[in-house]
């Protein structure tokens, strides 16, 4: 009889002890399912939240009253919605290098600001001019169809015009480091063949001939200085430039509890659509690869 309550007591023992092991097992796994459902809940608020930084941002860059417009000189903003933040950033498209008009000159100054070395930026430049002309005349160190298939790529050049600047990325020669360091610099957008100054980023300006880093950080705290005030922004003197466009480039990120951010970048062309909106879409892209609007030392930067 001692023996069979022993043996009972054991496996009453044994059963609440792996009773209490799937309890607390159970109860990890809805904590962890908790937080992560949590965390997408957070993930989609803040991309709804900076979807509507864009969408604020068109009605402010339209609005008719010039004081209350919004600049797009790479002009930063900061606005609060719901008791969150969204920064937003906006640049004419203007400012940076159209990748379809460039000279070969421009283009190896463009790829030697990359840190490329001489040679490779040479044939780059002379493998981009080749994709977008009209022949099969190959350039002294470009690439033509001939090349390509010696390469054995299953895809020649279009001999045309690039239709995005992702088109760049299957050019002969470009590497996935290379066109990451390009995305941000280039624009397939405008008929501008000359950089703005105004509008454009400081890797940019550092592209151009006969600038260095001291003239161009002058320029950006004078640009910013000028945006605070309401003036009319001027180009710098060493750098005349093109005009702007009606292209612009916005980025919105909003930022969560916890430093939870979002970001949505779009390219908005103004003018009246097909939709009968003043404006049209380009481009959409979600988590746009750029540092944050929230990063150390941007908050200088905040025009409002």
């Amino acid at each position: 009889m001692r023996a069979n309550k022993g043996l009972a007591l054991i496996v009453v023992l044994w059963v609440t002890t792996l009773l209490t092991i799937m309890a607390s097992s159970f109860a990890l796994t809805i904590q962890r399912e908790t937080a992560i459902t949590g965390g997408l809940k957070e993930k989609a608020q803040a991309f709804a939240l900076a979807e509507g930084g864009i969408n604020y941002a068109i009605l402010m860059l339209l609005s008719k009253d010039t004081e209350k417009r919004w600049q797009a000189n790479n002009s930063l903003y900061e606005i609060e919605f719901a008791g969150k933040r969204i920064r937003i950033l906006i640049a004419d498209e203007s400012g940076k290098i159209n990748i379809n008009l460039a000279s070969k000159e421009q283009l190896q100054q463009l790829f030697s600001s990359l840190d490329v070395d001489e040679t490779l930026a040479d044939s780059l430049s002379d493998a981009v001019l080749d994709w977008r002309d009209k022949d099969e005349l190959l350039a002294i160190n470009g690439a033509e169809k001939q090349q390509y298939e010696e390469a054995g790529l299953k895809y020649s050049p279009r001999n045309d015009l690039f239709k995005s600047i992702e088109e760049v990325q299957m050019v002969m020669g470009m590497t996935p480091e290379i066109y990451q360091q390009l995305e941000g610099k280039i624009s397939v957008y405008t008929n501008n063949k000359e950089l703005n100054p105004v509008t454009a980023t400081r890797e940019v300006l550092l592209t151009l001939p006969d600038v260095n880093a001291e003239m161009v950080d002058e320029y950006l705290l004078q640009r910013a200085e000028s945006q605070r005030n309401g003036d009319t922004v001027a180009k710098p003197d060493w750098y005349n430039g093109g005009g702007n466009s009606n292209v612009y480039m916005i980025i919105a990120e909003a930022m969560m509890d916890q430093n939870v951010t979002e970001k949505i970048m779009a390219i908005m062309k103004q003018g009246y659509a097909e939709n009968g909106l003043p404006f049209e879409i380009l481009k959409w892209t979600e988590d746009y690869p750029m540092p944050s609007l929230f990063s150390p030392g941007s908050d200088e930067w905040v025009i409002n």
